[in-house]
């Protein structure tokens, strides 16, 4: 037997060539890595497998997300006075107040308010308009005309903090 056997680490049907005193052979080897490459493909494609389940998974939690915002959405358009629920402690990412806003939207800048109008709408729909966001920040206590809304817009479009995607159509801008 040769004595290169305690050299070798510690592994799977090594360790039980080990126990049964075998010579280890250049066959031997060969079939060992064979069966190790056939192993590890084997893993790679349940990797691959589980990957796609993930993002599969990922893509209809998204979907989710974005159905449960329209529908807060409606709710805030429809019934205004709901905007003052908190919402229900079993959401995984529940703060005071029907949207997450960081601050009160009645005591930021124009601007802030606006970027701020901008993103809540933008995840309940692909963008927002003028008019969404003048709805939205009187339903939070503001009182901004469609003018000063455009200003607003026009303000941080040229500071890359919102987007034009279409006639009165805006989005926050793409980071990159």
């Amino acid at each position: 037997m040769l004595g290169i056997h305690h050299a070798l680490p510690e592994c799977g049907i090594l360790d039980q060539v080990r126990g049964l005193e075998m010579t280890i052979t250049p066959q031997l080897l060969m079939e060992l890595i064979e069966s190790t490459i056939a192993a590890r493909r084997e893993t790679e494609d349940t990797i691959r497998d589980l990957r796609q389940q993930l993002e599969q998974l990922d893509d209809e939690r998204s979907a989710l997300e974005q159905e449960e915002q329209g529908y807060r959405l409606a709710l805030t358009r429809r019934f205004p006075e709901a905007a003052a629920v908190s919402a229900p402690e079993s959401a995984p990412h529940a703060e005071a107040g029907l949207f997450p806003l960081a601050d009160d939207i009645a005591d930021q800048s124009r601007s802030d308010a606006v970027e701020t109008a901008v993103r809540v709408l933008t995840q309940a729909a692909d963008f927002a308009t003028p008019a969404g966001i003048e709805e939205f920040l009187q339903q939070h206590g503001r009182s901004d005309s469609r003018d000063a809304i455009g200003a607003a817009l026009a303000y941080l479009n040229r500071s890359s903090r919102v987007a034009n995607v279409g006639r009165a159509k805006w989005q926050l801008a793409r980071k990159g």
